[in-house]
């Protein structure tokens, strides 16, 4: 076989292979099933200073000051950095829902990092966390769990503004 026959074969086969399924960018398309968290500064708490928030247009927009801290907390409807203790509100309604997609469009300068964690709660405590790192991540809290909750993990310095945290349900069949 010629070198550039083998290679289109292979590049179609790995173009198969790689590309997503037809339907996969439709999850990515607004739903009337998706939830869209409020972003009002008052569900948010962490540490002030260094952070600061201000609604603009609907977003939050955070400052985090300089500070010698090396990694920061920001909460989501729990105004406490606690995460031993099963916090008073969860992210999701969990006798509803268990599976779920959730998303964040959150935008960062250079110097300051936003990872967001789903940390999950039974009876006893604190259970285990997951970091989200896609859009539209797929999250199946486990059986035993009573309550979510939000957390960003904030590593550096400057602004940052998350525009939405949406949530869509996945239906059990």
């Amino acid at each position: 076989m010629k070198l550039s026959k083998y290679k289109s074969l292979f590049e179609k086969e790995f173009i198969k292979d790689v590309r997503p399924e037809k339907d996969y960018y439709l999850m990515f398309k607004r739903s009337k099933r998706d939830k869209e968290y409020s972003l009002e500064s008052k569900y948010f708490y962490g540490l002030h200073p260094p952070f600061t928030f201000k609604m603009v247009d609907g977003q939050l927009n955070v400052n985090v000051k300089s500070n010698k801290i090396k990694t920061l907390y920001l909460t989501y409807l729990t105004l406490d950095t606690k995460f031993g203790s099963v916090p008073k509100e969860s992210l999701v309604n969990l006798e509803n829902v268990k599976k779920f997609y959730i998303n964040f469009d959150i935008t960062t300068n250079a110097s300051v990092e936003v990872i967001p964690f789903i940390i999950q709660y039974d009876l006893n405590g604190k259970k285990n966390m997951k970091r989200i790192t896609r859009p539209m991540e797929y999250f199946e809290a486990d059986n035993d769990v009573i309550k979510l909750r939000l957390v960003f993990k904030v590593k550096g310095y400057g602004n940052f503004i998350i525009r939405s945290i949406k949530r869509r349900d996945v239906e059990v069949s």
